[in-house]
């Protein structure tokens, strides 16, 4: 193949096989394959090289390797084979010779020679055993002796080489010796070796004599950076700031004699040459540390990518050419070609970056079927043969885990199909074709960096049909397939999401199923119970979670949030808008989130999240939505929501302003801004992921959005809560330094300066632009995509000419922040997000970030991230939940948050009888919890309630009335036979007169053996009691709780806050909140005879005089007790009456 090359296993892979020896100077012994990769080891070759690696010759096949004798010999060995015979060569690889070293077939596990001067191999190896496996308890050693292959020994002769065995070998970079020596550090160095094509041995007591060496001219290889400057992708050493030789006062325009940026190093012996020590000439405005570099194109700019974490990126003008800069814009080439490739394109229909792999990049041709692509950010590219001419956009698809796997769009030849899919699993070596014509959207991979669900073989296909088409799904490259939707017009892959919509209604609608795993999928449900929806629609992106750091250092990732989607309501010309709808988490319930949504006619929403904080985003709306519709031109207004969509407000403005302020609860004077619609730079509209808390954009304050040469330009500093004037007029706008640098441009006059603010716009620097820039008219105003760089790049006409301009602010800050999680009194704030009313509490959680104090004059510095730290989880709130489906929230005139109430006409969603085993249905409550929140406790709202399916009321009603009622007769019966038996008679008096000498030890505190022999009586009476009479209640109540949907509606609410302590479990798993009631318990006596109480008292039914005196004593001590204080009357009245009392079943006895 054309972009194939030569992959080697390395000593880790082998085992510590090297690929050389130190004795034998440029001779290397690999093992690995030709292609775009490395290879399987048991389908590799054994390679050699005699000039240090710069070329390489195939030796044969896989093989353990060793070099003898100084590299005079090399053996090699079969490897995880059976085998009896090495293979050698005494001339450097020409010829080889078999050698068997053993009768019986073995595996050799290593071979060895010492340091390669030896004339002895050493082989490692196990015999095989009858049975064919390999002995794992026998090993052999086989010694292999090369001493009499020959019998001269090799002669060295430095001054004449004719007559000498040993040749000098210089390493050279290429395998001509016309070729330029390899120089280090100003020296090229020469070795001696044994001749390829001696007939001797060199012999373990060969010293290699010296080397040879030679000095070279001075290069940039001989030179390293002076201090104050780095060295750029260019290999360029470049001022890291300002100059601080600078004269002062030094005027802009005007030049001094600076250093080189360069200094020899101290060990380089190289000699005249190259001398990049002389003095420079630099601008006075340049070496400050801020200045602009322009460079020419040829045609206006059609697109530009970043590289993630690079300051590589590439531009495509109009043209289809394609341009690189390797340092953010200050310098650019046009994209280099390969080297191998004589015919390559140069004009590009797209540059497609990978989404997943960073270092990629695909270079789309306009004509044929060669492409380019790059591995390492545009350094290189290599050339990608496409099976076919493309079609759609984008014609690749890409794999999450694998770089090698690709799927084409191609041209087919029905006119009928829109494209014919290809799938590669080697980086395009070889296309399997897709049989069968697709639809528009093409073939994609199921599996992303964020659905992990499918398989990572699933591959989704629209199909096309003249009547419609299916999607379908297969796991094993179409072998086989199933489909997923049939009749389906479109699909789409956001997120975690597989979205296909299906015709309905004759085209007049459209049915939206999701998948989450390529196999099954639900039907989206709108409000109104509605399945369908209208025809045009946009899918926007939904939100990943976010990963914060507690206060303890552990990681918390928060869920995502569901689906949001653009139904267009209106696609009138000119009066384009639509409903905003956000999902339930699982992508199948709809809500209405936002009406009057502003659209263009391409489909483009004027939506816009805020990057870097979750759940806030701003969004346009029609505020004269009907006569909009009758030709009235549309008046947008602007709004922001903090909680993912659930409320929405109007943007509020600090300061004075031209009407008396009615934001956040009305638009009607507001801060209304341009949107999504009116951007040529989609990547960063508002803000940007690195620049917490900062939003900027371009509006006025007034009743609606009017004309953008009418508007000026607004800072936010705390999420878009509130907003600022920071210039007047409009103005592209971007953020650099993680927000620590704002840059701003007019973008409607001609300009010759840019303007810069290091303290978040309270304070503004200006830029002049180069020559070649001057009075340009700015088009694109950009830079990373995450604003943590210092440099940016403009684009725009002057005089004609289409230029781009690198603006370079690393100097405008020398110091580096200094960042210290600690303290306060450092260059960075804790900022938390919050609500228009100041509550830091946003779903569910209080957050803090760390980002650069708006006074501290420092750099931040690319490496800089700043942590998510997650401060407090709050208890719920009504804040926390959202309508559910269905439901809608009342508008209150005090701008306060109403409740939510069902929509006219339509119903609660519920599931039905037939769904399960269960004797009841559930109907969902009026909310359900924003599914970004993570709150915790606090307020619940979105409770279900259970009602019972029809006829299983009465059915278990009746049931229950003939069985209660046997069950507790049963359990009473029992306990009075128990009791029966154990007191045939007892009376009152008789335990009073027992009792009484044990109360008084009680009311004094010392136990006797009267206490211990009563206390198990009167426990077993009062446990079996009071577990006769909880089964009687609990049994009540759960008989109550499952006939109350038939049951008036005071005892159904109370039925629902009195649960039984079984059976009675909520559909979301949440246990219903349990009420124990007061469990009483009446007890009984029985009448004793007189020697049976003694008995029972005593311990002896003899003990008649005993009793008596008992008895005597009784009367005696009520009469004394008359005397005592009242408490302790109450205590001996409930200790000797409590036979008749009731207690519940918690109170000591």
């Amino acid at each position: 193949c054309d972009d194939c090359s030569l992959h080697l296993f390395g000593p880790a892979m082998l085992g510590n096989a090297h690929f050389g020896a130190p004795l034998a100077p440029g001779t290397m012994i690999g093992v690995g394959s030709v292609g775009t990769h490395l290879g399987r080891y048991m389908q590799s070759r054994t390679y050699m090289s005699r000039d240090g690696g710069v070329t390489w010759t195939d030796i044969g096949d896989e093989a353990q390797h060793v070099l003898v004798d100084h590299g005079a010999l090399i053996v090699l060995v079969a490897d995880a084979k059976p085998t009896d015979t090495l293979r050698y060569s005494a001339d450097g690889g020409v010829s080889w010779t078999n050698y068997r070293f053993s009768d019986t077939q073995v595996l050799v596990d290593s071979i060895e020679a010492g340091d390669g001067g030896g004339q002895r191999v050493l082989l490692s190896t196990r015999p095989f055993v009858e049975s064919g496996g390999i002995s794992l308890d026998e090993s052999l050693l086989v010694t292999v002796d090369f001493s009499q292959l020959h019998a001269q020994k090799c002669v060295l002769d430095e001054r004449d080489h004719t007559r000498s065995d040993f040749e000098l070998w210089t390493p050279r970079w290429g395998s001509s010796r016309r070729d330029a020596s390899i120089c280090i550090l100003g020296a090229s160095t020469s070795y001696w070796r044994r001749s390829p094509l001696a007939p001797c041995f060199v012999g373990d007591s060969f010293a290699p004599p010296s080397t040879r060496t030679h000095l070279c001219e001075c290069s940039i290889s001989d030179y390293e950076c002076d201090e104050g400057f780095w060295r750029n992708d260019y290999g360029e050493c470049v001022l890291d700031g300002a100059d601080p030789e600078q004269p002062h006062g030094c005027r802009d325009g005007t030049e001094y004699e600076g250093r080189s940026g360069y200094r020899r190093m101290a060990q380089t012996q190289c000699t005249n040459g190259l001398d990049l020590m002389r003095p420079v000439q630099r601008l006075c405005g340049r070496a400050g540390g801020v200045h602009a570099n322009a460079y020419v194109l040829d045609a206006p700019i059609a697109d530009i990518q970043y590289f993630a974490n690079s300051p590589h990126m590439v531009v495509r003008t109009d043209t289809g050419k394609v341009h690189v800069s390797l340092d953010e814009g200050s310098k650019w080439t046009v994209l280099p070609a390969p080297d191998y490739a004589e015919h390559t394109p140069t004009e590009f229909l797209s540059i497609i970056r990978h989404p997943y792999f960073e270092d990629y990049a695909y270079f789309v041709p306009r004509d044929g079927k060669t492409a380019l692509y790059t591995d390492d950010e545009a350094r290189t590219t290599r050339v990608l043969h496409l099976p076919s001419v493309p079609a759609l956009h984008p014609p690749l698809r890409f794999h999450p885990e694998y770089p090698d796997w690709l799927l084409f769009m191609g041209k087919c030849t029905d006119p009928q199909c829109s494209a014919q899919g290809f799938v590669s699993r080697d980086h395009g070596l070889h296309w399997d074709t897709i049989h069968g014509a697709l639809g528009p959207a093409g073939c994609a991979f199921l599996r992303t960096d964020r659905a992990h669900k499918p398989h990572r073989q699933s591959i989704a296909c629209a199909r096309h049909i003249d009547t419609g088409g299916d999607v379908v799904v297969s796991t094993d490259w179409f072998r086989t397939e199933h489909t997923l939707v049939s009749n389906a017009t479109d699909f789409a892959i956001f997120g975690e999401f597989l979205l296909v919509s299906q015709d309905a209604d004759d085209g007049r609608a459209l049915t939206m199923h999701v998948s989450s795993d390529g196999h099954t999928s639900s039907v989206a449900q709108f409000p109104g119970d509605a399945h369908t929806m209208d025809p045009a629609y946009t899918v926007l992106e939904p939100a990943a979670g976010f990963e914060y750091t507690d206060s303890n250092g552990h990681t918390h990732t928060t869920p995502g949030s569901g689906l949001m989607m653009h139904v267009t309501k209106s696609i009138s010309p000119g009066s384009e808008w639509g409903t905003l709808y956000t999902s339930n988490s699982n992508g199948t319930y709809y809500r209405q989130s936002l009406e009057y949504v502003n659209r263009d006619e391409s489909g483009l929403v004027d939506f816009e999240r805020i990057r870097g904080l979750e759940g806030i985003a701003l969004a346009n709306v029609v505020s004269n939505a009907q006569s909009a519709h009758n030709g009235t031109p549309k008046r947008l207004q602007s709004m922001v929501t903090l909680d993912g969509g659930a409320r929405w407000h109007y943007l509020r403005v600090d300061g004075a302003t031209p009407c008396s302020q009615t934001a956040p609860q009305s638009g009607s004077c507001a801060l209304h801004l341009h949107g999504y619609t009116e951007v040529s730079d989609p990547e960063n509209i508002y803000s940007a992921k690195g620049a917490i808390g900062l939003v900027m954009g371009v509006g006025n304050v007034g009743p609606h959005l009017t004309h953008i040469g009418q508007a000026s330009t607004y800072l936010s500093t705390n999420g878009g809560v509130s907003w600022t004037q920071v210039r007047k007029g409009p103005m592209w706008h971007e953020f650099g330094d993680h927000g620590a640098l704002l840059i701003v441009a007019d973008r409607i006059h001609p300009v010759s300066v840019v303007e810069y603010s290091l303290d978040r716009g309270s304070s503004w620097l200006t830029l002049q632009l180069p020559s070649e820039a001057q009075h340009v008219r700015v088009d694109v105003l950009t830079t990373s995509p995450d604003s943590t760089s210092r440099k940016f790049v403009l684009f725009g006409q002057a005089n004609g000419r289409n230029v781009i301009v690198g603006l370079d602010f690393s100097g405008a800050q020398p110091r580096a922040c200094v960042f210290n999680a600690d303290s306060t009194e450092g260059d960075f704030e804790l900022f938390s997000p919050q609500t228009m009313d100041a509550n830091q509490c946003l779903l569910g959680r209080q957050v803090e970030y760390y980002r650069r104090k708006p006074r501290a004059m420092c750099s931040v510095g690319e490496e800089f991230r700043s942590v998510r730290q997650l401060a407090h989880i709050c208890e719920c709130t009504k804040y926390d939940y959202e309508c559910n489906h269905n439901f809608v929230r009342e508008t209150l005139s005090d701008g306060s948050l109403g409740k939510c109430v069902l929509i006219e006409g339509m119903s609660a969603p519920r599931t039905n009888c037939t769904q399960g085993t269960k004797d009841y249905f559930i109907i969902e409550a009026a909310y359900r919890k924003i599914p970004q929140s993570i709150c915790r406790n606090g307020l619940v709202l979105d409770r279900p309630t259970e009602v019972w399916c029809p006829g299983k009321a009465r059915s278990v009603a009746i049931f229950w009335s003939i069985v209660l009622p046997v069950v507790f007769l049963t359990l009473a019966y029992v306990a009075y036979k128990r009791w029966r038996d154990q007191y045939p008679y007892l009376r009152l008096e008789d335990i009073g007169t027992a009792v009484r000498p044990a109360l008084r030890n009680l009311h004094a505190q010392r136990p006797t053996g009267l206490i211990q022999q009563l206390q198990p009586i009167f426990t077993t009476a009062l446990s079996t009691f009071s577990a006769v009479a909880g089964a009687a209640r609990e049994s009540t109540l759960w008989a109550v709780d499952k006939a109350a949907p038939y049951l008036p509606h005071a005892i159904q609410r109370w039925s629902y806050e009195h649960p039984p302590r079984w059976g009675a479990q909520s559909l979301d798993g949440r246990s219903r909140h349990t009420i124990r009631g007061s469990n009483l318990s009446r007890f009984t006596y029985h009448p004793l005879s007189t020697n049976e109480a003694a008995g029972r008292v005593f311990g002896s039914h003899e003990l008649q005089d005993e009793y008596d005196e008992v008895e005597a004593g009784f009367n005696h001590f009520l009469d004394d007790e008359r005397d005592e204080t009242e408490q302790d009357a109450r205590v001996v009245d409930r200790q000797v009456l409590f036979a008749n009392a009731e207690f519940s079943d918690e109170e000591d006895v």
